[in-house]
């Protein structure tokens, strides 16, 4: 089981993972940021965007299989994006915001197909915190983002996720934000519940995802980045430093 496999990793240390957005590269540049991303010690691969879906999707995912061995995980926006071929899912229901068709609507068609594809899934609570300009996630699932200055809210959410069963929390600053997730946030999530706490948004540096790690992070979640700037430099340098822990 792929989760079992990274729980038992996340006891030893903090993991890395890269997020691919295939809506917003063409399929060379998705699967050599994926190569790059094995190569310079990502523990896992995230494949996931904003918009409807990718016919090709599958496609793409068998081709970089081919390139890469570590997991391949799904990270849908919605019942329209879940499709064959990847390893396992994050299973999400976006408790932060009140939309019912990102809390259990979605969850209902989606699992349908996800029991027919026999997918894997992680059950996880996602969370939208607010780190400036509107994102594409607050646009599409027409949802507010938990204040940056509200970390017990965020604390408050993930403890009744926890009691709900969730074994994992996305925190979540959104693509290309401005300002990663505030540590506070993290910290308070961290010491009142036992979820697998996942950091993504706005990292852009190697110390704000060290400082994450420290914080209490599980995993640190990068991708806007490496559409902008592929460097594997910079890219090794992060694994590095998530590797090394608090």
């Amino acid at each position: 089981m792929i989760e079992e496999k990274l729980i038992a990793k996340i006891k030893e240390r903090a993991l890395f993972a890269v997020l691919l957005d295939p809506d917003a590269s063409e399929s060379d540049a998705f699967l050599e940021t994926g190569k790059m991303a094995f190569e310079s010690g990502a523990d896992l691969i995230l494949v996931g965007g904003s918009l409807v879906g990718n016919a090709s999707l599958p496609k793409k995912v068998a081709e970089l299989k081919k390139l890469i061995d570590i997991p391949i995980i799904l990270f849908p926006g919605g019942a329209s994006q879940v499709v064959p071929g990847f390893d396992a899912m994050l299973f999400t229901s976006l408790v932060s915001g009140r939309n019912p068709q990102y809390l259990i609507e979605e969850q209902l068609r989606g699992g349908l197909i996800v029991k027919a594809l026999g997918i894997e899934a992680f059950p996880t609570a996602y969370m939208l915190i607010n780190s400036g300009p509107a994102t594409a996630v607050e646009y599409i699932s027409n949802t507010k983002a938990i204040p940056a200055n509200k970390p017990k809210l965020t604390m408050a959410h993930a403890i009744a996720s926890e009691f709900m069963g969730m074994r994992w929390t996305y925190l979540e600053a959104g693509s290309g934000a401005e300002h990663p997730v505030p540590l506070e946030h993290i910290i308070l999530t961290r010491k009142a519940t036992k979820l697998n706490i996942i950091a993504g948004g706005g990292i852009t540096v190697p110390q704000d995802a060290q400082v994450r790690v420290k914080a209490g992070a599980n995993v640190i979640v990068t991708g806007t980045i490496w559409e902008q700037s592929p460097d594997i430099n910079l890219m090794k340098e992060f694994a590095q430093v998530i590797h090394a822990g608090s």
